[in-house]
């Protein structure tokens, strides 16, 4: 039976702690943490070592005792934040999609416009006055 995805978080949270609590030194690309040797070491999908906010939070404060930089420079934000971020984000994009779809109509019908001077051109070999 295939688990859910609260069961999977438990379960890399579990593996994490395990994983942290077996190592003695983190690796490192010079003085940051190196997220992508974590995830293999402990079987964990490098995403989830992200967006998993606790696996996130454990990492971090690794990260803080052993003297590296963290995993990622911002902030972690609530799911408030991310929400009102996507929604911006998605506002944004609606705002460009109706200019493009405006743009789209204008030059259709200048196309339209165009081949019906181009047809005229064929069928009489002269322009319209």
């Amino acid at each position: 039976m295939a688990k859910s995805g609260a069961e999977l978080g438990l379960e890399n949270v579990d593996r994490l702690r395990r994983y942290l609590g077996d190592v003695d030194a983190l690796p490192a690309r010079g003085s940051k943490l190196n997220v992508q040797a974590v995830a293999i070491a402990t079987g964990i999908d490098r995403q989830a070592l992200y967006k998993n906010l606790t696996c996130r939070k454990l990492l971090e404060e690794a990260v803080a005792t052993k003297g590296l930089r963290g995993i990622d420079q911002r902030p972690m934000q609530s799911a408030d934040e991310g929400r009102v971020r996507l929604e911006c984000r998605v506002n944004e994009l609606e705002r460009t999609n109706a200019a493009l779809m405006a743009e789209v109509a204008e030059l259709r019908e200048r196309l339209r416009r165009v081949s019906h001077i181009e047809n005229h051109l064929v069928q009489t070999g002269r322009l319209a006055r």
